[in-house]
């Protein structure tokens, strides 16, 4: 990859097999609804969804009107549904471009409606109850009255009903109570004459914890992607990172004691050490906390970063390294000889998750996809190549 000064390694074919995980881990009939919002978590939504068609998913998930719209110009034919509310305005948008919307509302759905039989058509729901995320969806009390109205809406398709987890990774009594909350208000609206195609509740964790909570479609995200969704999974999850993030050394410099480095003079070197300069900073996506905090790895071993992140550059102590050399790899995550940097360490040092490490890597660095340990294709702000 010496074409790159930063880039970033996504192996199609540990996704495919984090794929088949989560397939063997739900009943025969249990369809997949892949989430591939936040362009993937990183991993780049259009690439990462045709390989999702090609795995036989049923639907993508996606959370913005124009995510859905960036796989329909892509010619990506699986149904796609916004799992986030989108405004009134935008549902002409979204059956323009054959997207299920969510619905939260009567209100909502009446909207929905009115804008299908203007054009001769109707609108796909999924309704989401809020069964204890308290953020969008029917409140439960509410739920059954207010779906059965939405049934009887002119002009709209109830396809799926489904509710979120906020602790099925922490809190399996709560999860529980959300899990016999929603089977019991899909019974009442089935025995009002309300059924849906889909009834989904199970994320990651979910699908890991709670065989309850499958019902007939998962929703895995970042399972698929290679990481537990919480700490407390890491012993019980079998599955591949997919993303490696990867660097040149553009620079290599010898400093003198009481030199300092970056922006603020936070660090001042205490005797003479060689320093490193890796092309990459939170115009990347790093995160400025990690100032004089995280690590890269350099051929194999954990070096530390020195003085503030900037926008382009950090700064690593190669002093242990004295023949360190311009062009060498350094790895922000992922494998390296026989050492690896997890995207965990990296929002460990963050204080952050590892949704968020994966999802902030900006457009400015390139993603390689690689497919049986050759590359398959290429995208950078230059557009998308294939390999020859």
């Amino acid at each position: 990859m010496n074409r790159f000064p930063a880039w970033v390694e996504i192996n199609l074919d540990a996704a495919r097999r984090n794929i088949e995980r989560v397939r063997a881990m739900v009943p025969p009939g249990v369809a997949i609804l892949f989430v591939v919002k936040a362009d993937a978590y990183g991993h780049g939504a259009v690439r990462i969804s045709r390989l999702a068609e090609e795995c036989g998913v049923a639907m993508l998930g996606v959370a913005t009107l124009d995510e859905g719209r960036e796989l329909r110009r892509a010619g990506i034919g699986l149904p796609v549904l916004v799992l986030s509310p989108v405004l009134p305005q935008e549902i002409d948008r979204a059956l323009e471009n054959d997207l299920a919307v969510t619905a939260s509302s009567l209100e909502f759905a009446e909207a929905a409606g009115e804008a299908a039989r203007s054009r001769g058509g109707t609108c796909t729901l999924h309704v989401e109850i809020d069964t204890g995320m308290g953020r969008a969806g029917v409140p439960r009390d509410e739920a059954v009255d207010t779906i059965v109205r939405m049934s009887a809406v002119p002009g709209v398709r109830l396809e799926g009903v489904y509710t979120h987890f906020p602790v099925s990774d922490s809190d399996s009594s709560f999860t529980r109570d959300q899990i016999d909350s929603f089977t019991a208000i899909v019974d009442r609206l089935a025995a009002a004459g309300v059924t849906f195609r889909y009834v989904h509740s199970a994320n990651s964790a979910a699908i890991m914890n709670f065989p309850s909570s499958h019902f007939n479609l998962v929703r895995p995200g970042l399972f698929v992607y290679g990481h537990a969704p919480s700490t407390a999974l890491h012993d019980r999850i079998d599955v591949e990172p997919v993303m490696s993030f990867k660097a040149r050394l553009v620079l290599v410099r010898d400093m003198p004691a009481g030199a300092s480095v970056s922006y603020g003079r936070t660090y001042v070197a205490q005797q003479p050490i060689r320093m490193g300069v890796v092309p990459v900073g939170y115009g990347h996506g790093l995160s400025h906390r990690l100032s004089n905090n995280g690590h890269f790895l350099y051929r194999g071993n954990r070096v530390p970063i020195v003085g503030r992140v900037t926008m382009d550059m950090t700064m690593i102590d190669l002093s242990a390294f004295p023949d360190a050399r311009v062009g060498e790899e350094i790895v922000i995550f992922g494998r390296q000889g026989a050492g690896e940097i997890t995207a965990d360490d990296v929002a460990r040092w963050d204080e952050t998750l590892s949704y968020e490490v994966l999802c902030r890597i900006s457009k400015r660095v390139a993603r390689i996809y690689l497919r049986s340990g050759r590359i398959e294709s290429m995208k950078t702000l230059l557009g998308v190549r294939h390999a020859p």
